[in-house]
């Protein structure tokens, strides 16, 4: 400090303990007067607005502090109690400016700078700046964990979750029991689908928790038992975090998940409400809530809800950008209206049964849809034009919008089926191709006389949650063994390596025909579909096809399927019945169900 006689000191040593004390008025009227006496005291200075910073006046302390930084520019105490002061005056760009000009000019920054700048950047959202800083304070302070487990959160933040799964890792191996590192991680897991690697991470590391009183143990134990498909676990951890007051719009959010999960749909719903309530700009909250509505039968809620899913970000959705206005329900004569396929083919399969309807309402329609699916719609659906998508990587049209209004296929059912008594009683909207049709009635089995039953037990897009309402092969030998019927492979996915290790150890006829491209060609695998007397399938889009063609169909799935609507059965597709997997119970559970109704099926000549 600057000081150039005794009595200044003295009464500054006076003045720090009044300070230390919590006496801040009495300091400060001690390190006003050393200013009178030596106004370039420069510890007097800084002291001074730190006082005026403790009494809650950041502004009459920012020109103290600022002086204090002038007069001993390479103090970097001074430059970071000017930071904490400018963080009082809630202004982050200028705790950011005066971050950098501290780094630029300080000759040796402390570390302490470096992760001010990296959390800064954080906090303004600026992911992509705030990656290099983390990585920069790490390297100048390895052994701080603190430090390594925020640059994993923001790598979290940027949708990084391999890369901050490995950051983790390794702050545990020198931390095994740091909570906020544990915690991190497991949400990591959660989001990339490896729900089961959170749960048991949080399991094998509960010694690192008071479980007693630690909340966020269990909200992260509940989303990672949701993820699994434990779904009365998760209900059971979401209560117990509630419990501890844990009460916010992420516990109502894995709660309402939780009780959807297990078919609690009413309940599902108030706890969603509530979560939307907290936080209206929750999307995910809002997006649950419709999934929630829409299975209590909910329509016209549950529908608009369901167009939150692209705030949500919902994976697999396809999200573009138009120009011309979205299609909100109004009258359409005189005018084109393009739809557009947001999600997958089995999607577009079913939401194609209101396309009649749209060229009914608008002088021209368009439906722009994926390569495959173009021969068979637009053979279907001559009064629209059926083409290829055109849009670039970023969503955005490629040529011409030549149309006056756009939908997704999504938003349809808003305006057309906003009830049940909307849905019309047709038993198809889809035929197959008639030619193609007697091409394979030809082939044998499906020339003879025996029943033909087409089989579809998984998809080739698996997760984790839709993995445990899919079957194996194996799970279907009840089925196969049946007597009387000639069984059709339906699956659009390669299942030869899985039917040859079956066959390896167990006899079983399963028909299939390597020249059919069930995959990519459309009409091909419609005109199979059409060559059945029943089909049993997963929630697949050969489900969806079979449906559509009018094809008995025994559907298997959870109780949450999307298609159900508050029904017993799909209101799209009266030939379908719905067969419901038990939440709690494992998906094979439903075989001795499917094969005793397929013996009584059989016998009753159906």
């Amino acid at each position: 400090m600057a000081s150039s006689s005794p009595a200044p000191l003295e009464t500054m040593r006076k003045a720090l303990l009044l300070q230390r004390d919590g006496k801040i008025a009495r300091a400060r009227s001690l390190y006003e007067k050393i200013l009178k006496k030596e106004p370039g005291n420069v510890e007097a200075t800084n002291l001074l607005g730190l006082c005026f910073l403790e009494q809650g006046y950041p502004k009459r302390a920012l020109n103290l502090l600022e002086r204090a930084v002038r007069l001993a520019p390479q103090e970097a105490r001074y430059r970071l109690n000017l930071l904490d002061c400018l963080e009082k005056l809630d202004d982050l760009p200028a705790v950011l400016a005066a971050t950098e000009a501290a780094l630029t000019e300080l000759a040796d920054p402390a570390p302490a700078l470096l992760h001010r700048r990296a959390l800064l950047l954080r906090r303004m959202g600026r992911f992509a700046e705030a990656l290099p800083a983390y990585e920069a304070a790490v390297r100048a302070d390895p052994d701080n964990v603190e430090t390594l487990v925020e640059l994993g959160q923001t790598l979290s933040l940027a949708e990084k979750y391999e890369e901050a799964v490995r950051v983790f890792e390794f702050a545990l191996t020198s931390a095994p029991g740091h909570r906020l590192a544990i915690l991190s991680l497991a949400d990591a897991f959660n989001q990339i689908d490896r729900a089961s690697e959170a749960r048991d991470l949080l399991r094998a590391r509960a010694e690192a928790f008071n479980l007693e009183r630690d909340a966020a143990y269990h909200l992260s134990l509940a989303n990672s038992y949701w993820g699994s498909g434990d779904f009365r676990l998760a209900l059971e951890e979401a209560d117990r975090a509630m419990a501890l007051g844990l009460v916010g719009v992420d516990s109502h959010i894995v709660r309402g998940k939780a009780l959807h999960g297990l078919g609690r749909f009413a309940e599902a719903v108030e706890a969603l409400d509530t979560a939307l309530a907290l936080d209206p700009q929750r999307h995910n909250a809002a997006l649950n809530l419709g999934y929630s509505c829409l299975a209590a039968g909910d329509l016209e809620r549950g529908w608009a809800l369901a167009e939150r899913r692209v705030e949500a970000r919902l994976k697999d959705i396809l999200i573009r950008h138009f120009t011309t206005p979205a299609w909100q329900g109004e009258p359409l004569a005189g005018k084109t209206l393009m739809v557009w396929n947001d999600q997958g083919i089995g999607d577009v399969l079913r939401s194609s049964s209101m396309l009649a309807e749209l060229a009914e309402q608008a002088d021209r329609v368009i439906l722009e849809c994926p390569s495959k699916l173009v021969p068979l719609l637009a053979r279907n659906f001559p009064q629209i034009e059926v083409r290829v998508r055109r849009h670039d990587a970023r969503g955005r049209p490629v040529g011409a919008e030549d149309y006056d209004v756009q939908s997704s296929l999504g938003a349809l059912p808003m305006y057309l089926r906003p009830t049940i008594d909307a849905f019309p009683r047709h038993e198809s909207y889809l035929t197959a191709d008639p030619q193609r049709v007697r091409e394979l009635r030809a082939r044998p089995p499906l020339n003879g006389p025996r029943p033909k039953i087409g089989l579809s037990w998984t998809s080739g897009k698996q997760t984790t949650l839709r993995a445990r309402s899919y079957l194996t092969l194996a799970d279907l030998l009840p089925l196969l063994q049946l007597e009387g019927a000639e069984f059709v492979l339906l699956d659009y996915t390669d299942r030869s390596a899985e039917i040859a290790e079956l066959q390896a150890q167990t006899p079983f006829t399963l028909h299939r025909w390597d020249d059919l491209d069930l995959f990519d060609d459309l009409e091909t695998a419609a005109a199979l579909t059409a060559c059945m007397d029943l089909v049993i399938s997963a929630n697949t889009s050969a489900a969806e096809l079979s449906g559509a063609l009018g094809v008995p169909t025994w559907r298997f799935g959870p109780v949450t399927g999307t298609v159900l609507l508050g029904q017993e059965n799909p209101p799209w597709h009266p030939r379908t019945r719905y067969v419901r997997l038990d939440p709690e119970g494992a998906a094979a559970d439903i075989v001795p169900t499917l094969a005793a109704d397929l013996r009584s099926w059989l016998d009753a000549g159906e």
